[in-house]
């Protein structure tokens, strides 16, 4: 038995061997776990605290900008030194820690950019070269640029804008109207070494957009402070990776610490940073987890397994009688040992946790009697606050106390010892130096614990109250301002006042108080019906109102008080908002100031400035500006006013024979009458001592006047008594109305009026005359058209353009005509219709008709000397040509020019010049032909052109005119006529030249009847003097015309045919085409050629029977034509028209075979249609 209990114990104890063994590598693998747990836990915290500190930093760059854009919206103008003072007193602050730069971007549209120049010159504001170059539909640039840590990137004058990222982020801010926060930008955009992050406020002034203050930081700038301050001694194992949105994306990198990117460890944590609506992802990682992850317990605990149960196994070993104690002895020593871990790691835990989540510095003191003061334990709080590691003072905390500042030293030392000697909490505020130099502000807080030894030891917690203190120290800075602001207020004579949002008193100055009747005590929580009559408070109700709702208010108030006085006040009101964002009205503030003497003042002014002082009418400076409103007025209502000038005839006799006091009441009396007659809204005025302007409006036409002009004219006959005087005058009045059709002022209608006024007192006075527009405006016209003429003459605006005359047959130039034409310096050329009706009955056609033939003559001798000889012809003009001494001016000018033959300037004389006193003008011309000159008789046709002028007047050239040339090769009714006359001009032995031979076959015509002198465009238009001698040495007729025979006359008819039956074809053709239009005379006896041929003696006819013949198949082919029109066979007409053609075109052939000699008719048919 013995042995078996041996071996089982002995077995027993290999068991607790192998078990040891075992176990122990587990609890220390189950201990290296939670120790890893505790690490992972405490770098967690570690990346909330710095994800936390950037996102307050971030919202401390936002109320920056804040401040920055209420700066501009505060002032009208923020110039460059305004911007660099306002970033001076935020620098060395912590406001602007970690910016690169700060500034603002001007937004200026491309149609406002030149006057944005102007406005940066007038400022005295240094203009900048946008960047980049080039035209946009906006600009974004810098134009104030503040570098404060960075390399300052933001140039003045970088177009923001160009930037897709910077440019997305300042439209958000505009639309939000809050700060935004830009994405990166590309890398030709931002060329930095590490990316720029901006961030955008819009700036407004008065409602409108003027550009946006930036915050220009890197993302490195704005983070890594924070990663030294927090992280220290793990910075060097620390990464950390921030991105430009939600994702990881490796194009959205916009910041890293540490190496580049490897897989995450189990320390990886992420963090999102939301700022307006624009989110950061911040990813946390540890390269080194071993230098955090501490194995001391998983070792001690490993070894000390290991060593107890080889130290069991020895027991058992060695004292197996005992084994029963050293077993409950292992698993006693165990319990505790596990218990004692789980305690500490639960408590280490916690209190990492708490540490880190705590904003300032937790910390324990100890103080030792010999004065050696060390701080055993503090947290990492204390490289923010002391700027020190928590190693630095862990043995001596003299650095720490060199720190705190040189004045707050003593009294936080003094504090410590009070503390220690009555072991009552130790709670003190002290200040200590930041590393930028300015002080913040410290608040200590601990409980003493005496310790066994004698120390002291603090448990507690010192945190930074620099912005409370801030907020105190502004606190009591405003309440004092307020309180001088009050006292100021108390000065003012007007009446400041302030409401909340239920119209409630809240505030009255002194003055107010004294109006009101109460003291400040009792005004609060009054309103306006307290003080005031109803009416009165109404009014002040709905004003108050208007404000509260966000109107600015500026108005006059008439307010009744309780007595029943009546006062005028300019009341100004604005509402008063929570805060500088506008967001909510909270009240309202008024100024209100007694105006009543002003308004006094200004009614009595008024009516000295606008009414006549002895008959209370209107006077002149008042009618102006009732006249304005009347023509106003009628132009929108589509209406007429009636403008009346009136004068009182014979009061200048009453006045200078019963005095001036007798005259003032008869004006008076005879105003106040004429003012009962004229209608409501009418308006009358005294403009002088007895005229009188009346304005009659509404009237829907001039009809409409005439019982409102009889009413004056009865009111102002009227007899008055004046001091037992019978006293009577009338009136003229002189009518004009509105609108005209030309745009007229006030004053030109006054004049108007007048000059009617004066029209009538000629009449017979005691009248009324209507003012001629019309005539008015002609008159006008016509004496500016005078003068313009004269002063183009006197400045050389006129020129002569010179048309050649020619033999058409021979090919000579006989001539030309000289032709006026005016320079005018802003219508260019304009021809004699333009202006020279305008001085057809005027000595300026003298005047002018002179300078032309001195023109002409000058250019006959200049073309003379260059070898050119021509025959110059000059118009000569009616009134010119009646003048008695016509002829001895004419001579004076030949005068001037002995070396030139008269005999080279030829007169033209139009027929109708003349009418008249026919002996007269055929003594002139004659006497004109004495002197060398030759004559002509113009425009030939389109006068009287009877045989009497042929006959007396010495012309030996007759002009044949223009309109009886045009139309010859399509009507022959005008063929006709210009035959005739040419035979007339012929039979009295004048020569004769046509005008207005525009085309070759136009002379074709002229010569088959017998014309061979012609002018026209068809020959050369009118051309200036240097061109007429190079056109002399080119012109050559149409080579046709030297041979082309005269007709005979007995075959004219055939002529005659050909161009009527050219034009009953077309006639024919317009019918079948346009329905509705004429058919022209089917009948084959009726036409020309069927009149002819029917009278024809018999030899003729039987020789021209093939003619006849195919003349009357022409005439049923038009018949058939008509007929299928009329049966609607519209497709069979149209073919026919073609046929129609066919037997005109052999018509016409055979005409001209029948001519003797051969013609060249066929080359006078134009080209026909063929449909």
């Amino acid at each position: 038995m013995s042995y078996i209990r041996s071996s089982r114990l002995t077995l027993f104890s290999w068991l607790v061997l192998a078990g040891g063994l075992v176990l122990s590598p587990l609890a220390a693998l189950t201990m290296t776990r939670a120790e890893e747990a505790r690490a992972v836990a405490e770098f967690a915290a570690r990346a909330d605290r710095i994800s936390q500190g950037l996102k307050d930093r971030l919202a401390g760059h936002g109320l920056v900008l804040r401040s920055a854009a209420a700066l501009f919206d505060a002032s009208d103008l923020v110039t460059e030194q305004d911007w660099h003072r306002f970033v001076e007193r935020l620098q060395g602050g912590p406001a602007l820690s970690g910016l690169d730069s700060l500034g603002f971007a001007r937004f200026v549209r491309e149609p406002e950019r030149h006057a944005h120049g102007a406005w940066l010159k007038r400022n005295n504001i240094q203009a900048h070269t946008i960047i980049p170059s080039g035209k946009r539909e906006a600009y974004g640039y810098v134009l104030y640029s503040s570098t404060l840590n960075g390399t300052g990137r933001m140039a003045p004058g970088l177009d923001l804008l160009t930037i897709p990222a910077y440019s997305a982020a300042m439209a958000r801010a505009e639309h939000t109207g809050k700060t935004s926060l830009s994405g990166r930008a590309g890398p030709d955009e931002d060329t930095g070494p590490e990316p720029l992050t901006m961030m955008f406020k819009p700036a407004y002034v008065q409602g409108e957009l003027l550009g946006w203050v930036f915050a220009a930081a890197s993302p490195g700038g704005l983070v890594k402070p924070m990663l030294e301050a927090d992280l220290h001694r793990q910075a060097p194992w620390t990464t950390l990776r921030i991105y430009d949105g939600n994702t990881p994306a490796a194009g959205k990198l916009i910041y890293q610490h540490g190496t580049a990117h490897r897989p995450g460890t189990a320390f990886l944590q992420q963090r999102f940073i939301d700022f307006n609506g624009h989110q950061w992802l911040l990813e946390f990682d540890h390269l080194n987890p071993a230098a955090v992850i501490s194995h001391q317990q998983s070792l001690l605990v490993l070894g000390g397994g290991l060593g107890m149960s080889i130290l069991l196994f020895l027991l058992l070993r060695s004292a197996l009688t005992s084994r029963a104690r050293a077993e409950a002895l292992a698993e006693q020593l165990s319990n505790e040992m596990s218990a004692r871990e789980g305690r500490y790691s639960r408590l280490q835990s916690r209190f990492d946790n708490i540490a880190a989540r705590v904003s300032g510095m937790l910390f324990e003191y100890r103080l030792e009697p010999s004065g050696r003061s060390t701080f055993p334990y503090a947290s990492d709080g204390i490289r923010q606050l002391f700027g020190l590691a928590p190693e630095q003072a862990r043995d001596n905390a003299a650095a720490m106390f060199d720190a705190i500042h040189p004045d707050d030293v003593e009294a936080t030392a003094e504090t410590m010892l009070s503390s220690a000697r009555t072991l009552t909490p130790w709670h003190h505020t002290f200040r200590v130096n930041g590393a930028d130099g300015q002080p913040r502000w410290l608040l200590g807080d601990a409980l003493p614990r005496r310790e066994a030894d004698g120390a002291t030891s603090w448990f507690g917690i010192i945190y930074d109250i620099t912005g409370r203190k801030q907020a105190e120290q502004a606190l009591k800075a405003a309440h004092s301002q307020s309180r001088h602001f009050r006292a100021a207020l108390d000065q003012v004579s007007s009446f400041i006042y302030m409401k909340d949002t239920r119209f409630r008193y809240i505030y009255a100055n002194r003055a107010a108080l004294e109006q009101f009747g109460c003291n400040g005590t009792t005004l609060k929580g009054c309103m306006d019906e307290q003080f005031f009559a109803p009416a009165t408070a109404r009014a002040l109700r709905e004003s108050d109102s208007r404000v509260l709702a966000g109107e600015p208010c500026s108005e006059e108030v008439e307010i009744i008080g309780k007595d029943g006085r009546r006062t005028v006040f300019m009341d100004v009101k604005t509402p008063i908002f929570d805060d500088a964002e506008h967001r909510e009205i909270v009240g309202l503030l008024g100024i209100r100031t007694d105006i009543t003497l002003l308004k006094n003042s200004e009614q009595q002014l008024r009516q000295q400035a606008h009414f006549d002082p002895l008959t209370r009418l209107h006077n002149r400076v008042l009618l102006s500006d009732r006249l304005r409103q009347a023509m106003t007025q009628a132009r929108r209502h589509e209406q007429s006013v009636a403008v009346v000038y009136l004068d009182l005839d014979g009061f200048k006799t009453i006045n200078d024979t019963h005095g001036h006091a007798a005259g003032d009441k008869l004006l008076m009396a005879v105003a106040g009458r004429m003012k009962e007659v004229i209608r409501e809204g009418d308006t009358l005025a005294r403009v002088g001592g007895d005229e009188f302007v009346a304005i009659l409006l509404d009237l829907a036409d001039t009809q409409h006047c005439t019982p409102l002009l009889e009413r004056l004219l009865q009111a102002a006959a009227r007899p008055v008594n004046v001091d037992g005087l019978r006293l009577q005058v009338t009136a003229s009045l002189g009518v004009t109305f509105y609108p005209q059709p030309e745009e007229l002022d006030p004053d030109q209608l006054l004049r108007q009026a007048d000059q009617a006024m004066y029209q009538a007192k000629l009449a017979g006075k005691n009248r009324y005359h209507l003012f001629d527009a019309e005539r008015d405006r002609s008159v006008r016209t016509h004496h500016e058209s005078l003068e313009h003429i004269r002063h183009a003459l006197h400045n050389g605006e006129f020129v002569l353009y010179y048309q050649p005359k020619v033999n058409m047959r021979t090919g000579r130039v006989v001539g030309a005509e000289a032709l006026i034409r005016w320079q005018h310096p802003q219508k260019g050329l304009l021809t004699p219709y333009h202006f020279l009706p305008a001085i057809e009955e005027h000595t300026l056609s003298i005047e002018l008709g002179n300078w032309v033939i001195d023109a002409a003559l000058q250019q006959i001798r200049e073309w003379q000397a260059r070898g050119l000889k021509l025959v110059v012809s000059v118009n000569l003009g009616a009134r010119q040509l009646r003048q008695e001494n016509f002829v001895e001016q004419l001579r004076q000018l030949l005068g001037h020019y002995p070396d030139i033959d008269p005999a080279w300037l030829e007169l033209e004389i139009l027929e109708t010049s003349t009418l008249g006193d026919l002996a007269q003008i055929s003594e002139r011309l004659r006497q004109c032909r004495e002197l060398g000159l030759g004559v002509s008789l113009d425009d030939f046709g389109t006068g009287y052109s009877s045989l009497t002028y042929l006959k007396q007047l010495p012309a030996g050239t007759v002009k044949v005119d223009q309109s009886f040339v045009r139309d010859i090769l399509e009507d022959p009714e005008d063929l006709t006529i210009l035959d005739g006359v040419i035979s007339l001009a012929r039979a009295f032995g004048r020569q004769v030249i046509a005008e207005g031979v525009e085309t070759v076959k136009h002379g074709d015509m002229l010569l088959r009847i017998g014309c061979e002198l012609a002018q026209g465009y068809g020959i050369a238009r009118p051309m200036p003097a240097a061109e007429l001698p190079g056109w002399v040495a080119r012109w050559c007729p149409a080579p046709h015309w030297a041979s082309l025979p005269r007709a005979e006359r007995d075959m004219l008819p055939l002529l005659y045919a050909v161009i009527e039956h050219l034009a009953w074809v077309e006639a024919i053709a317009e019918a079948l085409h346009q329905p509705g239009s004429p058919w022209p005379s089917l009948d084959a006896e009726q036409c020309r050629f069927g009149t002819w041929y029917r009278h024809c003696p018999g030899d003729t006819r039987e020789r021209l029977g093939s003619l006849a013949a195919l003349h009357r198949q022409l005439h049923q082919q038009a018949g058939q034509l008509q007929q299928w029109q009329q049966q609607g066979e519209e497709q069979l007409a149209r073919q026919g028209l073609d046929e129609l053609r066919v037997l005109h075109r052999r018509l016409t052939d055979e005409l001209e075979l029948r001519l003797a000699p051969p013609s060249n008719i066929a080359d006078l048919r134009p080209k026909l249609k063929t449909v």
